[in-house]
């Protein structure tokens, strides 16, 4: 009965090691400590009604980043990829895909959450862009996987 708990504990190690070094595990962890960071930044501001506005924002922030980069995948950007890897596109077509997303989500992120998130975390472009940057990198690692 010993010998069968060390060997699911061994197992279990094992898995554990295994998605750590994957770009999965690495995605996701760099993404949790990200979230811990803004929540930790979340939690000093005093005003609950500020809090709520800046909470909300971040998850629409975040919403709109996974739909946007989801739709662009599946519509342009893999097959993009492939012709830039057989040399028939430019690289510079790639980076344009993702000017486009950062426009796309800024635009359809209110003036009042743009400010909050501003105010709060410093500057929107910069997180939206780390957030774009993010996903982009979840979504690569979840199709490697």
């Amino acid at each position: 009965m010993y010998y069968m708990a060390f060997i699911l504990l061994g197992i279990t190690l094992f898995i554990m090691r295994t998605l750590d070094r994957s770009k999965f595990g690495r995605a996701m962890f760099y993404i949790n400590k990200a979230t811990a960071k803004v929540k930790a930044q979340t939690a000093r501001i005093n005003d609950a009604a500020s809090r709520t506005l800046l909470v909300n924002a971040l998850e629409d922030v975040n919403e709109l980043a996974g739909v946007t980069i989801t739709a662009i995948e599946q519509t342009t950007a893999a097959a993009l990829r492939q012709a830039v890897k057989d040399g028939t596109a430019d690289r510079t077509e790639l980076l344009a895909l993702g000017k486009q997303a950062f426009n796309d989500i800024k635009a359809k992120v209110t003036p009042e959450a743009q400010a909050a998130i501003t105010e709060n975390l410093g500057s929107f472009d910069t997180y939206l862009t780390n957030m774009i940057e993010a996903k982009v990198l979840q979504l690569k690692a979840a199709t490697v996987s």
